[in-house]
């Protein structure tokens, strides 16, 4: 697969925010306005951390630096697809709303925007099926890898990824691979939304899918997972997502939306708290700390990883671990996602869809090896019948 065609196959992980984006059918009353601070306990955090001196790079589709509820915390920084559209009116749609989820769990925090997608009212937007049969995007081609390390070069100290892929195959980009595993060799902690297929194709994707990156599921005001949160092994924690109130991109105020897009950037904002107050904790040791103080760190499962993250218990366990060095997951001895050590999530976990994929392919792969042996027969059983039919001496 091309390097263009995986860029071009990005998506946002964010469900519900417009009638275009996936809506997920959990019950309008099921939460209340603001429930998702409340549920990670981020007014008992806020007396230990408010995320002071930290820098969280929002790499997404732009931000608008103006909106109320950003007030003066947020910059836009380079346009990796090279546009000069920043002024037309659908412009960062959805990073706007992932900008102001971060700065509602880490108020003190600084943001940093870095687009490297296209929201969908974007003109230039496309599916992996409609990028197709065009030309490959130069400018487009390599944009989330090259943020991720301009955000790493940049001091971000927190990397918010909720984007993905929405093409029905892999979308493993090396380039990506490299780029988070500088991030992570530099401190920076790299956080990812899960995606928004687990009650359809349930597809494996990246960014979350690279090793060292924090894989956040979205979760329900009951703790349980939100029916469109994908089901993966390279989950790692859960965070709020359903009924999410964020900033209005072309207004003032906020409006209610859902997906692990809101799920991983609240995460993000949670892990500026921690750093911002342990500023020498190792990436791997803030995944860590926020995996053991979730709410069930001792049981792993591929819906919710190890359960809803907690603001204040991760800070108060982060006052109690000693700082590592820094180190890349693909270092020596790295575990299967944090490293060094493995954290325990089983390497891999078959979900029901998945097995059907993979049966549905062997089936696939016998019929075409049946169908190519039988026309190897057919045509050896042709070329025999004709010599017998030819005039003898011929």
């Amino acid at each position: 697969m091309s390097r263009w065609y995986r860029t071009t196959a990005r998506t946002v992980a964010c469900a519900g925010v417009g009638a275009v984006l996936l809506t997920s059918g959990v019950p309008a009353q099921a939460a209340g306005r603001g429930w998702e601070l409340d549920a990670m306990s981020v007014s008992s955090a806020h007396a230990i951390s408010r995320g002071e001196g930290v820098t969280v790079a929002v790499v997404d589709s732009g931000i608008r630096t103006g909106h109320p509820l950003l007030d003066g915390r947020a910059i836009e920084g380079r346009d990796f697809l090279g546009e000069t559209d920043q002024k037309e009116s659908w412009y960062g749609r959805h990073g706007t709303i992932m900008a102001s989820n971060v700065l509602d769990v880490a108020p003190g925090a600084k943001v940093l925007g870095l687009r490297a997608i296209r929201d969908k009212e974007d003109p230039d937007y496309k599916t992996w099926e409609q990028a197709l049969g065009e030309p490959p995007d130069d400018k487009q081609a390599g944009a989330v890898a090259n943020a991720i390390r301009q955000a790493a070069d940049a001091g971000a100290r927190v990397i918010s990824l909720s984007l993905g892929s929405d093409a029905p195959f892999s979308a493993y980009d090396p380039d990506e691979m490299d780029a988070v595993q500088y991030a992570l060799a530099k401190g920076a902690v790299v956080v990812a939304s899960a995606g928004n297929e687990g009650d359809e194709d349930n597809q494996v994707s990246y960014p979350v899918g690279y090793p060292g990156v924090i894989g956040v599921a979205a979760s329900t005001p009951g703790g349980g997972r939100a029916p469109f949160s994908s089901v993966h092994s390279y989950v790692d924690v859960a965070a709020p997502g359903v009924q999410i109130w964020g900033a209005k991109f072309n207004g003032t105020g906020r409006v209610s939306g859902q997906g692990t897009s809101q799920a991983g950037a609240l995460t993000a904002g949670v892990a500026a708290l921690i750093v911002a107050r342990y500023p020498k904790l190792a990436p791997r040791q803030v995944a860590e700390i926020l995996r053991d103080t979730a709410s069930h760190p001792n049981r792993h499962d591929p819906s919710t990883g190890y359960g809803v993250i907690n603001a204040a218990k991760a800070l108060r366990a982060a006052a109690k671990v000693t700082p590592q060095p820094l180190a890349a997951v693909g270092a020596e001895r790295a575990g299967t996602h944090f490293g060094p050590g493995d954290d325990g999530t089983p390497r891999t976990t078959g979900q029901p869809l998945e097995v059907v994929y993979l049966v549905v392919a062997g089936v696939l792969t016998l019929v075409a090896l049946a169908m190519m042996v039988g026309g190897m027969l057919l045509v050896r059983s042709g070329r025999r019948a004709r010599r017998q039919m030819s005039p003898a001496g011929t």
